[in-house]
């Protein structure tokens, strides 16, 4: 019912903006993308080719995104849009004065083509600017899983005029995106220009000689792995190299990082919450190894060719990790014995249904046992 309500009150938004007049638009597309900073990382190398194409060759071109990541796409991929409208999701879904302002915005921009490229979304956010939009042509992925209420009330085929069978919901969404994208525009997408060249001045985070990255935070409480987990790894890295911890995450990590230093009782370096998404790119750029649970820090990690040992539940598997060598070499998935299983069985479809915080049933031993393999192939570690 809860749900229910909502979407009514962003209908009625909806046709109030509506009643605005839209802007006659000439040549002018908009590329949709707005879920988090994992999804961005998998879409940018793609990005560039809307611009290149013969199909939009001379158009303006607006890209409208989530504020989260705001500091990569301007850092590094600014010259892909000629302007940016960025949202911020949370504000976006809970305050209506904002929603509205920003619906309007974007009905008033003249598009005449828009793109989402957002796989799992809903009516909530990009459905709704895709709706909204006064472009005469859009496209969007076909075959989303949506709530039962949603799909009752809003009918993307009303919405898009254009819906493209995206891949199976187990393909790596870095190959979906390219597929997507290699229809609209009918080119061959290569080649995948996946890595970023991260270039930030460090110096002043006073890093030790040799380090690795343990990323203990996460934005989603369920998908958090014990603290004592974390530490009983670390323990183990320090007695067996001679390499040090290095602690980081948003200014939302902090308390779990104070966690894990609570328990190591030995001095750590704690850069959690200081650095930019940039700093934090070239942070992992010199790193030895990452380790972290399914967060963004595993992407941007493989970005810049930082190897990940990154701890998963199994729901998604195959679309987010683990990651195809051609995208990253050294990226090590680990799951659940239960979810291993159904791997190994080919039950694909129960991995669906695995609920996130089997992610705590993953054993530290399992996460050392891999990273020794990892150090033994690195001996000048």
């Amino acid at each position: 019912m809860k749900e229910a309500v909502v979407l009514v009150i962003y209908k009625i938004i909806y046709f109030i903006v509506r009643a605005f007049p839209a802007k006659p638009g000439i040549k002018h597309l908009v590329i949709i993308k707005t879920d988090e900073v994992g999804d961005y990382m998998l879409v940018r190398n793609v990005l560039p080719y809307f611009r290149e194409s013969e199909m939009f060759r001379g158009y303006r071109i607006s890209f409208i995104g989530n504020s989260i990541f705001r500091q990569i796409y301007n850092r590094y991929d600014q010259d892909t849009a000629d302007d940016m409208i960025w949202i911020d999701k949370w504000k976006f879904r809970r305050n209506l004065k904002y929603r509205f302002c920003i619906l309007r915005k974007i009905r008033e921009l003249g598009a005449t083509d828009l793109i989402n490229l957002v796989y799992s979304g809903n009516y909530r956010l990009d459905d709704a600017i895709a709706d909204i939009s006064a472009a005469g042509r859009k496209t969007a992925m076909a075959n989303r899983k949506t709530g039962f209420v949603e799909r009752k009330m809003f009918d993307r085929e009303e919405i898009y005029d254009k819906l493209i069978d995206p891949g199976p919901e187990n393909m790596f969404d870095g190959d979906r995106n390219v597929i997507f994208v290699e229809k609209i525009l009918s080119v061959i997408v290569h080649p995948l220009r996946f890595d970023i060249k991260a270039r930030e001045d460090i110096s002043a985070f006073s890093l030790p000689e040799t380090y690795f990255i343990v990323f203990p935070g996460s934005g989603i409480k369920a998908k958090k792995w014990p603290p004592d987990y974390f530490a009983r790894v670390i323990r183990h890295i320090i007695q067996n190299s001679r390499l040090v911890p290095v602690l980081c995450g948003g200014p939302g990590d902090r308390a779990d990082a104070e966690l894990v230093k609570s328990l190591l009782k030995i001095p750590v370096t704690d850069l959690t919450g200081q650095t930019s998404l940039p700093e934090f790119l070239t942070l992992l750029h010199h790193a030895c190894f990452l380790i972290s649970v399914d967060t963004g820090s595993v992407h941007l990690a493989a970005a810049v060719g930082c190897p990940v040992i990154g701890l998963f539940s199994g729901l998604h598997y195959g679309r987010f990790a683990p990651y195809p060598a051609s995208w990253a070499r050294h990226f090590f998935a680990i799951y659940p014995d239960e979810t291993e299983n159904k791997i190994r069985n080919h039950q694909m479809g129960d991995l669906e249904n695995t609920p996130i915080d089997e992610i705590k049933k993953i054993h530290p031993e399992k996460v050392i046992q891999q990273v020794d393999v990892f150090l033994k192939n690195k001996p000048n570690i």
